[in-house]
């Protein structure tokens, strides 16, 4: 009964940051997002209604809307390069390599998934562990980029912050979430969805606020020059991924 209402809730919550995306007119300046969102509310819906009417989807689409939803989240990433570091062109250019880069490597998964899972058991734990690869790179990127607007005090506005905050933690307790998983068991099944919900309604809350209404972001003191610092740049963004991906090997054996 609490899954249910937090389910409900839930879609709740994706229609009406989708309202306010519609009237504070920021569908446009942030398409990606509100793409991620539409397809979360979409599918949430559909699954839901075919839950309560029992009508047997879940088993079969499941690992599609699964993979889509890995998909759009990169989409975030992508608005936060965008925006975060436009002012930079050659922080920017590096992100936006990287981060499409990462969007083939999902979808060539996608493609391939089906067919080399013999079984649905066998899909099963290959979406898991793909689920927690892609969110682990997520979670680099997330954290490379926060360290590279640190690092040239680039400043951001509410609507960033919020995307950042909301789509950060998420992919935290999830990563956590798994690395537990894989360590109970199917008896962590139950908790596992519960505390998902909590964490995707969460975030959903974080982003309601933050994107009620249209915030710039400050204009930067100074400007970098695409040319002279894009080597440096990409030097330190290696060594910034390095770091993080250390972290983040560190907390996954914990």
């Amino acid at each position: 009964m609490a899954s249910s209402i937090i389910w409900i809730v839930g879609i709740l919550f994706e229609a009406l940051v989708l309202y306010r995306g519609v009237r504070a007119k920021l569908l446009s300046r942030y398409p990606n997002f509100y793409i991620y969102i539409l397809s979360l509310f979409l599918a949430d819906t559909i699954f839901f209604l075919a839950y309560v009417t029992k009508f047997p989807i879940a088993d079969k689409w499941s690992w599609y809307a699964g993979f889509v939803s890995l998909l759009l989240g990169c989409g975030i990433a992508l608005e936060i390069f965008r925006h975060g570091l436009s002012p930079y062109a050659g922080a920017e250019k590096f992100a936006r390599v990287a981060s499409y880069t990462f969007l083939a490597a999902v979808m060539v998964f996608a493609v391939v998934y089906p067919i080399i899972a013999p079984s649905n058991g066998a899909a099963r734990a290959i979406f898991t562990r793909a689920q927690q690869y892609f969110l682990a790179v997520q979670g680099v990127l997330l954290i490379v980029i926060i360290q590279v607007m640190a690092y040239y005090a680039i400043p951001a506005g509410r609507n960033l912050k919020g995307m950042m905050l909301g789509y950060g933690q998420a992919v935290a307790v999830t990563l956590a979430l798994l690395a537990v998983r894989n360590y109970k068991g199917p008896d962590f099944q139950h908790a596992w969805t519960f505390t998902q919900q909590l964490s995707y309604l969460a975030s959903l809350s974080i982003w309601l606020v933050a994107l009620w209404s249209y915030i710039p972001a400050p204009v930067p003191k100074a400007r970098i020059k695409p040319d002279d610092d894009y080597d440096g740049l990409a030097s330190r963004t290696r060594g910034m991924v390095s770091t993080a991906g250390a972290d983040l090997v560190k907390v996954e054996r914990l």
